[in-house]
């Protein structure tokens, strides 16, 4: 795995922090399958997925776990 793969992991870790694991995973499933009428290719709903959004927002960003502000997911 790369750095830039290992960050995108690590943020996804804080989200579920957050959520306390559980809720999270059931979020996730549940507005991926809220997106997929919106975007029929699975590749683009799961891209669409706030968790995922974050993620790929900030997975350059070797400090952003610093100064990421709880519950960003549905701020970005």
């Amino acid at each position: 795995m790369t750095d830039t793969d290992l960050n995108h992991e690590a943020i996804h870790t804080a989200q579920m922090r957050e959520l306390l694991y559980v809720p999270f995973y059931v979020l996730y499933v549940l507005e991926w399958l809220w997106l997929l009428p919106r975007y029929p290719k699975r590749h683009e709903a799961y891209r669409h997925i706030s968790f995922e959004c974050e993620a790929y927002a900030h997975q350059a960003e070797p400090d952003y776990l610093k100064t990421r502000k709880k519950f960003n997911q549905y701020k970005s």
